[in-house]
């Protein structure tokens, strides 16, 4: 998606005292993750209806729970809200005093970052999410498909950033909901098109992971195997022979370079963090079968890859 952001304008919804008051018990909440209104109360010197109103909205959000456990005689609240992917957006949110839902509704343009996409894939809830993704349905559809065990905010944080890496493309199909809290529950996105093959991959790299816990807990069964043990092997071995090709079939400058991208440094900004002070483009120059494509991205002729 391709629209632009209007967090300024929902900023200016929350007044100054509101916004503070909201900031303050959403971080005390998260800091003691289980805390009673009274022992929030007590730490903010808040009135009773103040509290209870600010919680309430928390609740709304997705970003607190009211547990079924107790504390003498009051019963406790838990933080569930936030993404690893995007902890640092939601506390940019909270400094600016906007609501982590409201916010949600304006990320058009979520987290860039080339493995942002993969945070989220092995995350079990988000991981569901993206599983139920199908053409055609809106994000409170997907919300009824996977329960209440992910939020709202949630999914719509998932389907925004599997948009902006071309998993799938999504179309907004209403206006931000501002200051109707109502309205957050009303669809939102509907999924245009889900990229099939890129699904695959997904599943297929989080089966691969799943195969190398299993293999790093070292508890095998008798005569059974995990289902992805035999392509994670297979991938090992193609793994090993391209580090031998590099190594028997290219210059020391080449071969250095080839090494890097191999262990996933394979962007400039990597390398230019990498090798610090010392200019790794001279050796560039030197390689027949390394070069920079215009994305930064460091990549590797097929005549190489394809040599016996």
């Amino acid at each position: 998606m391709t629209q632009n952001s209007k967090t300024g304008q929902i900023a200016e919804i929350l007044s100054d005292k509101e916004a503070f008051n909201y900031e303050n018990i959403a971080k005390i909440i998260k800091e003691k993750l289980f805390i009673t209104q009274n022992e929030i109360r007590e730490a903010t010197s808040l009135s009773k209806g103040s509290v209870s109103q600010t919680v309430k909205k928390l609740r709304d959000e997705g970003l607190v729970i009211l547990t079924k456990e107790k504390r003498g005689r009051q019963s406790l609240y838990q933080w569930v809200g936030g993404i690893s992917a995007i902890e640092d957006e939601l506390k940019t949110a909270t400094t600016r005093r906007v609501s982590a839902s409201l916010l949600a509704e304006t990320y058009d343009a979520l987290v860039t970052d080339a493995f942002a996409l993969f945070s989220v894939l092995f995350d079990g809830a988000c991981w569901e999410v993206i599983a139920n993704i199908k053409e055609g349905l809106t994000d409170t559809e997907i919300h009824q498909f996977v329960g209440n065990d992910v939020s709202l905010d949630s999914i719509r944080r998932v389907l925004v950033i599997c948009d902006a890496h071309n998993l799938i493309k999504i179309n907004r199909i209403r206006e931000p909901a501002g200051s109707k809290i109502v309205k957050l529950f009303e669809p939102l996105y509907r999924v245009d098109n889900v990229n099939k093959d890129y699904l695959e991959y997904m599943t297929l790299i989080r089966g691969l992971a799943s195969a190398i816990q299993f293999k790093m807990t070292n508890q095998k069964t008798s005569n059974y195997s995990h289902i992805y043990e035999g392509i994670l092997n297979k991938d090992i071995q193609l793994f090993v022979q391209l580090k031998e090709k590099i190594m028997n079939k290219t210059t020391n400058e080449e071969a250095e370079l080839l090494i890097r991208v191999l262990s996933n440094y394979d962007c400039a900004s990597d390398l230019d963090r990498v090798y610090r002070n010392e200019n790794w483009r001279l050796k560039l120059n030197q390689c027949k079968s390394l070069k920079i494509d215009p994305n930064d991205r460091l990549v590797v002729s097929d005549g190489f890859i394809n040599r016996q």
